[in-house]
């Protein structure tokens, strides 16, 4: 705790550097006068939480500004960033989470509203922070600035659903982003990094909820970016390649971060990401003449075939939740996607699994979103498209690939899984057989025909197969037959009286107790 007399003389301290810093008639505050003042608060670390807790103060009565303690910071910090920048950083990032974390907050609450006043010049002074020259080789000081004002901008969303810090931030980085397109170009690897810090920041915000999307794409920051990853032909693809990345975090979704409307729209309806991504990987947008001029970039094509699936994926679970006219962008996409990949030779096991999940994710588009039945029929009986898939299964001797494609099978089978399998794709290509068993028993029609299967000799069937637990020994496999059983025994395929009743009860109690559960009936009884 500090004393009153200690915080008196702080603020003498203070007041008497801020007025040699007002006084530029006398020359301003030298850096004689900056080392008293260290002197005078025991080092940089205590000028620096001397002023910490006074960033936060709202205006005064009389309408004067107040905000001493801002100045001075950026007066020290902008004179002396070796010294100051990395610890002022740090230290505000410290404070932010500590004073702004919405974890366990209440607002409904009474007495529960924050006393803290975040003012416009503190935002610009953490933006410029993001990009400030020293940054670029002390990382720590960008990565501070936007931690801070990512919770900056996740408060204010959670407090009040106003999004104005959020507003004024967009304001001030898209004026810096303006000020850096505007560099010589030896300053061009500089400027580079920091548009991209700026464009991580502003996906990171726009994750936050929909209101943030729609004022990135007011402020222009969105058209900047895909400026920069739409290029074509582009003089820095190093660069593009990183652009291409963030746009596609938009995809995300998640518990944490789920699909709003807003980016939903952006991603299945914006003709000019669309047409941006068609050009990188050679295939014409609809109503294009110089079809012949376009060809597969060699360096960021599969990227944005990469971006061109997820935007498939979030058109599965958002095509019922879209504007009609944004459906017919995104069918009008899905037509050119699959143009694309009709042309496309992959080479290589990265390529190879880029494709799988891209023709699976165009087939779950036509299979689950509201496509036109002829484009329905066009795809999904495309024998060229579908043989190029599933032959990599029988073709290739690489695991992570026949994992891939039995995974990616069972993701078209039951989209929602889409998300929960990705994890498991480089495991072994058992787990993945396990995962379209676990899909196809989600639906009654592929119950009834797994439940009819019988073996070779006619001696052994699913049910069989299923109680037999020394088939399996990972905990992986026994997890997953745990998920085939719980996904077997719900409500909607009400398999009681299809299967022998010790058999039902034994999966019954297996449901109950969990993966860890061993089987008491013999196995190759459970028919009898």
């Amino acid at each position: 705790m500090v004393s009153s007399e200690e915080e008196e003389n702080q603020a003498a301290a203070l007041s008497e550097f801020a007025a040699k810093l007002a006084n530029q008639a006398g020359g301003g505050a030298s850096s004689t006068d900056a080392s008293l003042l260290e002197s005078k608060l025991g080092g940089l670390d205590g000028v620096v939480n001397a002023l910490l807790p006074k960033l936060w103060l709202p205006p005064s009565d009389d309408g004067s500004d107040n905000n001493i303690a801002l100045l001075i910071l950026v007066h020290l910090v902008e004179t002396y960033p070796k010294k100051y920048m990395p610890l002022v950083a740090s230290a505000i990032r410290g404070d932010v989470e500590q004073k702004f974390n919405t974890a366990g907050m209440d607002i409904d609450t009474p007495g529960n509203e924050q006393p803290y006043v975040v003012s416009d010049a503190l935002l610009l002074a953490l933006a410029k922070l993001l990009v400030a020259p020293n940054s670029d080789t002390q990382t720590g000081i960008a990565t501070d600035a936007h931690a801070a004002l990512l919770q900056l901008c996740r408060w204010d969303n959670f407090n009040y659903h106003k999004s104005t810090t959020c507003q004024t931030l967009f304001h001030h980085l898209d004026t810096i982003w303006d000020y850096l397109l505007e560099q010589q170009k030896d300053k061009l690897r500089e400027s580079s990094t920091a548009q991209m810090r700026i464009a991580a920041i502003m996906i990171d915000v726009c994750l936050l909820g929909g209101k943030e999307m729609s004022i990135a794409l007011s402020e222009n920051l969105m058209d900047k970016l895909l400026h920069i990853a739409l290029d074509y032909p582009n003089e820095d693809p190093l660069l593009q390649m990183t652009a291409l990345d963030q746009v596609e975090r938009l995809t995300i979704q998640n518990k944490e971060y789920p699909i709003t409307r807003e980016r939903a729209e952006f991603l299945l309806g914006n003709n000019n990401l669309h047409q941006g991504l068609l050009y990188l990987v050679g295939s014409p947008y609809p109503n294009e003449s110089s079809s012949s001029d376009i060809e597969f970039d060699p360096i960021n094509g599969w990227a944005a075939l990469r971006l061109l699936t997820e935007i498939s994926r979030v058109g599965i679970s958002s095509s019922n939740s879209i504007a009609e006219v944004t459906r017919h962008q995104f069918l009008s996409l899905l037509g050119c996607f699959h143009n694309a990949l009709n042309e496309l030779v992959p080479r290589g096991e990265a390529e190879r699994l880029t494709y799988i999940y891209a023709v699976s994710s165009l087939v779950a588009s036509c299979a689950t979103s509201k496509t036109n039945e002829e484009m329905s029929k066009l795809i999904l009986q495309d024998t060229t498209l579908l043989n190029g898939w599933f032959s990599l299964l029988s073709r290739s001797s690489q695991p992570k690939l026949k994992s891939a494609v039995l995974s990616s099978l069972s993701q078209v089978i039951e989209p929602g899984m889409w998300r929960e399998g990705e994890e498991e794709i480089f495991r072994p290509k058992r787990l993945g057989a396990l995962n379209v068993f676990r899909a196809m028993v989600t639906r009654p029609s592929c119950v009834r025909m797994l439940l009819m299967y019988r073996g070779a000799d006619d001696s052994t069937n699913f049910v069989d197969w299923l109680l037999n637990q020394d088939n399996e020994s990972t905990n992986e496999g026994r997890q997953a037959k745990y998920q085939i059983v719980e996904s077997l025994l719900s409500g909607d395929n009400n398999i009681e009286g299809l299967i022998p009743a010790p058999a039902f009860r034994e999966l019954k109690l297996w449901k109950t107790r969990g993966p860890a559960h061993i089987t008491t009936i013999p196995w190759d009884l459970a028919t009898e």
